[in-house]
């Protein structure tokens, strides 16, 4: 029987988890119509049921309301069953659904929230991990609101925007700007990829996910899910696994438009600009420092550019709030010295293949602080900077070779 769920090539292998659901569809089909048995099934039976009504659910739009109907006078765990089940289907088919499927999806996730079943707060976060909510309107006029007319939302003691800036987001929420695919390959690239092998790595992953023109926006998304919801353990850290900052360097060099590689580097150093290491956790801004370091001096164009770019945040971004920025940018420096990500400053203050104007600004700006920057070197976590900058190079052109086992 033919997939009504996915869009499958012919060449390609069946999915597992799909299999399951339309097996269960087709075994119990003739009990799926009026009038249903009143006996009570077993735990195996159940189990069978729910799989065979969510399939009927989602590919039998004039029958799906006589599916959830039969749900209701089954369902005896909250849902929670049907839930998972659903769950599933979201993050690992989502992307290869039938678009008729996908409708029928968001109308019994709906069905899900109007009764509550366990787990859909989960199930809703999947779903949004598939959506670019800044092109919802509802949400964009919650950010205008939230810049301009924060009164607006009526909160006791929230007055302005820059207390949102200054409080740390949960790293949990950082997983919805990728969907669960990017987020697989992703990590994939960072833990089980060894430096030298990266470049066939890069190709297949461009191919698959950056190489149409309108996919560059998700660079921005990757850098933050890279920067704040991946931190790689010591052991990984001192492994010759590919580190953070070669792919994040990889990226920044593959944009096209401008605009799109200045949000980009805006993801990369946000951590910086409010940083306090009360709260906030060195691997967020730990990326941006060792591209700047790591760079030189072969790709100290990439060094510079960056570190403009992060003195143009302090003197631009938030004017209102610029001494609380410049302050919160020479804290993070502070904190990549004391906790040894880099020896010290003079790495980027007495580079000679740096602008003097940059290195004079950078100092101008470490030393409108009160805090002294300490010069002692942690070998522990110094990292190891590659002398082979190819991960700066672009996508490849022509990628025709998909690695084995990725």
């Amino acid at each position: 029987m033919e997939s009504k769920l996915l869009n499958v090539g012919t060449h390609e292998a069946g999915n597992e988890f799909e299999s399951s659901l339309r097996q269960a569809f087709m075994e119990l089909e003739p009990r799926l119509r009026p009038p249903f048995s009143i006996a009570i099934p077993t735990p195996q039976e159940y189990s069978q049921l729910n799989h065979a009504l969510l399939y009927g659910v989602l590919t039998e739009p004039q029958f799906a309301k006589i599916h959830v109907k039969h749900l209701h006078g089954l369902v005896s765990d909250g849902y929670a069953l049907f839930v998972s089940l659903t769950l599933r289907v979201v993050l690992e088919l989502y992307n290869k659904l039938v678009d008729s499927v996908k409708q029928q999806l968001i109308w019994a996730v709906n069905e899900i929230v109007g009764v509550f079943g366990v787990g859909f707060d989960g199930l809703l976060v999947g779903l949004l991990r598939h959506t670019d909510l800044v092109h919802v309107p509802e949400f964009r006029n919650i950010w205008k609101d939230l810049v301009l007319d924060p009164t607006t939302f009526g909160t006791e003691g929230f007055s302005d925007v820059g207390q949102l800036y200054s409080t740390r987001t949960s790293s949990r929420y950082f997983l919805l700007r990728v969907t669960p695919e990017m987020e697989l390959q992703l990590r994939f690239l960072l833990v089980h990829v060894k430096f030298r092998h990266l470049k066939r790595y890069q190709t297949w992953f461009a191919k698959k996910f950056l190489f149409e023109p309108e996919r560059e926006t998700l660079i921005v998304d990757m850098i933050r899910f890279i920067c704040c919801a991946h931190h790689p353990s010591n052991e990984i850290i001192h492994s010759d696994s590919v580190p953070r900052w070669a792919i994040i360097g990889w990226l920044l060099s593959s944009f096209r438009k401008k605009y799109v590689e200045a949000n980009a580097k805006l993801a990369l150093f946000y951590d910086w600009l409010y940083f306090d290491e009360r709260m906030d956790n060195i691997m967020n801004i730990e990326p941006a420092m060792l591209l700047m370091v790591c760079s030189m001096p072969q790709y100290v164009g990439m060094t510079q550019s960056l570190l403009e770019f992060l003195l143009l945040l302090v003197d631009n971004y938030d004017q209102m709030r610029s001494y609380t920025v410049a302050n919160g940018v020479s804290l993070a420096f502070n904190s990549l010295v004391t906790k040894g990500v880099i020896n010290n400053v003079d790495t980027l203050t007495s580079c000679d293949a740096l602008s003097p104007f940059l290195k004079e600004r950078l100092k101008k700006l470490l030393s409108s602080t009160n805090e002294t920057l300490p010069h002692q070197l942690c070998p522990s976590r110094l990292p190891h900077c590659s002398a082979d900058a190819s991960h700066l190079e672009t996508p490849a052109s022509n990628p025709k070779h998909e690695p084995a086992g990725a």
